[in-house]
């Protein structure tokens, strides 16, 4: 185990170092392209593409889940992987005729809201690129634990991004149809280049693999998909209703602002999104072993440890919303800020549900995920109708809160499900229900990040628009928050699922790592 669990680490922390790298990155990226297109214009391109994020389930139905659980719990062979990216081409060549021919010019200004034909393919394409035919490629790598090769694959497509949207940004070119012209172009000539890459490396493993055998295989994707069909239907309308109704009685300029807020609240997402793959090959490897131990291991480590991990992050950012929406954004996006406060407080809890999530498909447990899944979406398309509505609605009238309305049924959605999700898990594997770190650890992290601010705003003035004026308060702040969280690490340990030894030996580790950087 302590091979294997080192193993894990070394790529646990190449995928966090390159996702650190790459969130800069594409966290920049959005900053040009949300000032350069203005909220409403930046609000309507994350419509189209949140449309066609919401179509994914629907054209997937869990094969994409199956395909990786299936790829990392043994070797398989070559015309496996070629079948299922055959099924994602059959995939999007049914979307484009339905989408670019087939579907009615009343259906389809219903559904996209104005927006011309022409430029809802080339959402459709962009967004097909990067959550479908990207994520399949990174996952044939991460199976064969090939992590630094996908992550440095991930950068190098960032980085090509990034470079194209400033340059055009300078030139004042940017525009929704060239923003997704470069989506299209960096995925589809990425993957190609991927492929390539990952393919050598995993023919040449040097371990045996199976005969392929069709009928077989089709049995295997069936029995794991099949409840996953139910909860791809539903998934399909819980997201798109959620994006559809925002830009119906909000408008664009409501999506633009959730929109920005939500790509903010994403940063605390950034080391749950570098170890999911990670996770899940290494729990589906434990649980074909019937290792339970150390999927008990991984999972409270790895749960406790991305959950207060956004806690901090939060804790230390909230206090500044405002702040940040206006030195980053401009008065322009000034509206957001109170969005934005609020969705620093949705990843806390996303990073509990997709661990939990990743966590019940590794182990095949597909039904559970299905049955928790389907009842919170459900639930979620009347709450964000009543999030949203205006009150004066001749219909079903409601609270008319916008994007700010959608961000909170987000929040308490999130929490009530992740939990829900946590017990069901807890259920199967018999352990006993992990919430009490929760109350604890987030609720603490919030009070020592005001608690911070408040200090310092004592001695300093913490107000202001520009960086010069800002600098010296947040390097304060941040300074006394960190030692205040340091502290309460120490004596509560438990928090991160571990014992005070544990935490010594860590502290001790980064202590002696920084001397002897110094030293050097």
């Amino acid at each position: 185990m302590t091979r294997q669990m080192t193993s894990v680490r070394a790529r646990l922390l190449v995928s966090l170092g390159s996702n650190v790298a790459r969130a800069a990155l594409s966290f920049l990226t959005g900053l040009i392209v949300a000032r350069a297109l203005m909220p409403s214009t930046y609000g309507g391109l994350m419509f189209l593409l949140g449309s066609f994020v919401a179509l994914r389930p629907l054209l997937d139905m869990g094969a994409s889940n199956a395909f990786f659980t299936f790829m990392s719990q043994r070797r398989r062979s070559a015309g496996f992987v070629l079948y299922y990216f055959g099924w994602l081409a059959l995939q999007l060549l049914v979307a484009l005729l339905v989408v670019g021919f087939l579907l009615p010019d009343s259906i389809f200004q219903r559904v996209w809201l104005g927006y011309q034909r022409e430029v809802v393919v080339l959402a459709l394409m962009a967004s097909f690129g990067q959550q479908q035919l990207w994520q399949a490629v990174g996952q044939v790598g991460e199976s064969a634990r090939q992590t630094f090769k996908v992550q440095m694959l991930n950068m190098l497509v960032v980085i090509f991004y990034t470079a194209a949207v400033a340059l055009l940004a300078v030139l004042h070119r940017l525009s929704i149809d060239v923003v997704l012209g470069i989506m299209i172009t960096q995925y589809g000539v990425g993957a190609a280049f991927a492929w390539l890459v990952l393919r050598r490396s995993w023919q040449h493993d040097g371990q045996p693999r199976e005969e392929l055998r069709f009928w077989p295989m089709l049995r295997e994707y069936g029995t794991y998909c099949r409840p996953l069909i139910a909860l791809s239907i539903i998934s399909f309308a819980f997201d798109f209703a959620d994006k559809w109704l925002l830009q119906l009685f909000g408008g664009a300029a409501q999506q633009g602002y959730f929109q920005v807020a939500n790509q903010f609240s994403a940063i605390s997402l950034l080391a749950t999104a570098s170890i999911l793959n990670v996770f899940w090959k290494e729990i589906a490897a434990a649980w074909a072993e019937n290792d339970r131990v150390r999927v008990g291991y991984l999972y409270k480590k790895v749960n406790r440890s991305l959950v207060m991990l956004g806690a901090i992050l939060t804790g230390f950012l909230l206090p500044w919303s405002k702040e940040i929406v206006l030195l980053l954004l401009g008065d322009m996006y000034l509206k957001a800020w109170p969005v934005f406060a609020i969705m620093l407080l949705y990843p806390i809890h996303q990073s509990m549900g997709q661990i939990g999530g990743t966590m019940l498909y590794a182990t095949g447990q597909t039904r559970k995920y299905m049955a928790v899944s389907a009842g919170v979406m459900l639930f979620s398309i009347p709450f964000s109708y009543f999030m949203l509505a205006p009150q004066s609605s001749a219909g079903i009238p409601g609270l008319g809160l916008g994007a700010a309305g959608m961000a909170a049924k987000m929040v308490l959605l999130g929490i009530a499900s992740v939990n829900v999700q946590a017990w069901v898990i807890a259920r199967f594997c018999n352990w006993k229900m992990d919430w009490l770190f929760q109350v604890v650890g987030i609720g603490l992290m919030l009070v020592l990040g005001f608690a911070a601010r408040w200090t310092i705003g004592i001695f300093l003035e913490t107000s202001g628009s520009s960086f010069a004026s800002l600098l010296l308060p947040v390097l304060a702040t941040s300074l006394l928050y960190g030692a205040l969280v340091l502290a309460a690490l120490w004596r509560l340990p438990w928090l991160l699922g571990m014992e005070q030894t544990e935490m010594a030996r860590l502290l001790g580790w980064i202590s002696s790592s920084f001397k002897r950087k110094k030293l050097a």
